[in-house]
């Protein structure tokens, strides 16, 4: 018996043998540098048509194994295009950039770079039918890991951000208009059932610390450079429930800035298809505002009711202005191409059907008293005009049916008599 199992042994042994010598020379040969070409080539070629503009740009340095089921990658660039912010999100910057931007012959592409990364296939998980990556990258001064599933075969996802700095962050610069510093801490976990997102629950923590807006050097308006406007700690949380990732805090209370926000995102696939509903809102708290004369005249003199040169100069400020004297401003669309609109409702769920006459700060129509005589008064009004830029066009009057016989067909009007004609009865 012994015997024989040696027997097996030995000829089980040669092909066991020649399946690891064909995967370590195939691991060791294996022509990376061409699988890099192919990887900027889809990339290229996964890009939409957008006529004679610009379209992202993939850039890689070096491609090499990791392990045996995964790749390493260092000196990757992904090159944005200026169109690739929108000009819809830009509207955010504009009512802070000067327009230097057009001095220097247009605006700029943005550049993600990642020093180095690697990602993985896990191969305990595929025993069960289970295909799921596990990546690490290190990316805007910080670092990035986490694990998530591929295909349809769904299960949990889980991301963490450490330490990146935010006045790294190229593309989030551009869109706000203004440099940005702190350092950004986050975690995501998500229950992404069949793999879609638009199934997923679970929850995202966000906590950026020493937030600061402004460098004393960029220009609004291309007249004055703010000073640096300190935000402190900024706090965000939200809960995702059936794909919809509500936001349940978004606040910061620095000594220059305060901020505050609610709202909602819709996944969907891929991620940056997701539908953003964001309101926030900021202010300037009065020790900034009266921090020095350019301060004084650009955001307004604490007490003074007369309005900086920011919302004299820049009308989409001024729209955003509220009675609490907070900026309000309305996120939405797709992630991929955000929309910034000055809003000074309360809520995104008001959009398009605020009313003119629900201005912040003034309260409920209340409900009229009947009189003692039992008669009701007469009900206000409908305003005349509704905000444009908010509401769409005012409602059109219902088509007057006076004019039209029993059949549809309209009626002939009678002739009024001449001057001097008895009238015809």
């Amino acid at each position: 018996m012994k015997a024989r199992l040696l027997k097996i042994a030995k000829w089980a042994a040669y092909p066991l043998f020649y399946l690891f010598c064909l995967g370590l020379f195939g691991y060791l040969t294996f022509p990376y540098d061409r699988l890099k070409d192919r990887l900027i080539a889809e990339f290229d070629r996964a890009q939409p048509k957008r006529g004679s503009g610009p379209a992202q740009r993939l850039e890689i340095d070096e491609l090499d194994a990791y392990w045996f089921t995964g790749v390493e990658m260092k000196g990757v660039r992904l090159i944005l295009p200026p169109s690739e912010l929108g000009s819809s999100s830009r509207t955010a910057a504009a009512a802070f950039t000067s327009g230097d931007a057009a001095k220097d012959g247009g605006p700029k592409p943005s550049v993600v770079e990642i020093d180095e990364a690697h990602a993985r296939m896990k191969i305990l998980p595929l025993l069960i039918g289970r295909m799921r990556i596990s990546f690490w990258a290190s990316v805007f001064g910080g670092e990035v890991e986490g694990v998530v599933p591929m295909g349809k075969s769904g299960g949990d996802m889980h991301v963490e951000v450490s330490d990146v700095e935010l006045a790294k962050v190229g593309p989030l610069g551009d869109i706000l208009g203004l440099p940005i510093a702190g350092t950004l801490n986050a975690t995501l976990d998500l229950d992404a059932p069949e793999g879609k997102f638009n199934k997923a629950n679970g929850a995202l923590e966000v906590s950026a610390k020493e937030v600061a807006v402004g460098d004393g050097k960029t220009k609004i308006q291309g007249l004055i450079a703010l000073p640096e406007a300190k935000l402190g700690e900024l706090v965000l949380s939200a809960e995702a429930k059936d794909g919809v990732l509500k936001i349940t805090k978004m606040s910061a209370n620095g000594s220059d800035l305060e901020l505050d926000g609610d709202g909602k995102v819709n996944m969907r696939e891929p991620w940056n298809n997701s539908m953003a509903d964001l309101y926030v809102r900021f202010k300037f708290t009065d020790a900034y505002r009266s921090k020095n004369d350019l301060t004084k005249s650009l955001l307004g003199a604490p007490g003074s009711s007369a309005p900086g040169l920011i919302e004299m100069q820049q009308p989409k400020m001024k729209r955003s202005k509220r009675a609490d004297g907070f900026y309000g401003w309305h996120v939405h669309g797709a992630l991929k191409r955000p929309r910034f609109d000055p809003h000074a409702a309360d809520s995104p769920a008001t959009r398009g059907r605020t009313r003119t006459t629900d201005s912040p700060g003034s309260s409920p129509a209340a409900t009229p008293r009947k009189p003692v005589g039992g008669n009701l008064p007469p009900a206000p009004s409908e305003p005349a005009a509704r905000d444009i830029d908010d509401q769409g066009s005012p409602p059109q009057p219902p088509p007057s049916t006076e004019d039209e016989s029993p059949s549809g067909e309209p009626r002939s009007r009678p002739t009024p008599p001449a001057e001097g004609e008895p009238p015809v009865e």
